[in-house]
């Protein structure tokens, strides 16, 4: 398959690269310079030059694709930029006039706290307020699908493994200062994924042509202290620090709201297309981390 990929440098998006790479597809993947160039190039892609915000402007491209899978973020330029890219991922899909996959990037964080477990029936009326435009977004991609279009979201948890990510600054925090931190009151439960895993994911909903919401998660929601006692013990350490959440929002706004809700977040759904776990859960692997994010 032809596949175009934004995002394609990103944390996430390399490694969906490399999954549909490995799986034998033509890669094209967005990129902003020419070291992202040759970062692609690395991983057995082609570099399509642009920019999040103006990936209409590739829609000659895009529509010569089988499918176009969107694992760009940038909370700087905000809600308009992932909406430009969803427009131009629907307005591809309807001028290639043959099967097309599209494929949006949202979070778990959609969910808000989840009181229970959740899985991809659960409802996205109470989001968390860093990421309330997603669920529309979601709904936007989710409604283009038709006879020749197949539409699919996934909802990535919190994603770990590598040198980058939201949980790999434990490792850091644990070596500098003794201590890993997060967000009070440490009991609340995260949901997470290895990177690797979560990029089979993609690759099979694309090949699968899946459609609908996919939840991206190990099914193992862990209270988030434990899990960064893990990554400090790792490092040498053990300790973990929390931070008071009303001091977490001076420096991290409504992110730190987000970082402290409790979800149980499972999927019902991932098995239809195959999708199997090789990575065991964030806390026993935590060692093999390290020595991963070291070197």
């Amino acid at each position: 398959m032809k596949i175009f990929v934004t995002g394609a440098t990103g944390y996430i998006g390399s490694a969906i690269v490399s999954a549909l790479t490995r799986g034998g597809h033509q890669v094209t993947g967005l990129s902003r310079s020419e070291e992202k160039d040759a970062e692609l190039r690395r991983r057995g892609a082609t570099p399509a030059r642009g920019a999040l915000g103006h990936v209409g402007a590739l829609a000659r491209e895009l529509a010569a694709q089988d499918a176009v899978v969107h694992a760009a973020v940038d909370y700087g330029l905000g809600p308009p930029a992932d909406a430009e890219a969803v427009e131009a991922m629907i307005t591809a899909a309807r001028a290639a006039g043959r099967p097309f996959s599209i494929v949006y990037t949202s979070g778990v964080w959609v969910l808000g706290d989840t009181g229970g477990i959740a899985d991809e029936r659960a409802p996205t009326d109470h989001p968390a307020a860093a990421t309330a435009w997603r669920p529309a977004h979601e709904q936007r991609v989710l409604g283009a699908a038709g006879d020749r279009i197949a539409a699919a979201v996934i909802r990535p948890g919190m994603v770990y493994g590598g040198r980058r990510g939201l949980i790999t600054p434990w490792f850091d925090q644990a070596t500098r200062e003794g201590a890993a931190t997060v967000v009070a009151p440490g009991t609340q439960r995260w949901s997470f994924v290895h990177v690797e895993d979560l990029a089979e994911l993609y690759r099979l909903v694309v090949e699968r042509r899946g459609q609908g919401v996919f939840h991206g998660v190990d099914g193992r929601p862990t209270p988030v202290a434990e899990a960064a006692a893990a990554y400090s013990r790792a490092a040498g350490k053990g300790a973990v620090r929390e931070l008071p959440l009303a001091e977490a929002r001076k420096g991290m706004g409504p992110m730190a709201d987000a970082l402290a809700m409790d979800q149980q977040v499972v999927t019902a759904r991932a098995g239809e297309v195959g999708w199997t776990l090789r990575h065991a859960d964030l806390v026993s692997t935590a060692a093999d981390m390290y020595r991963e994010w070291k070197g």
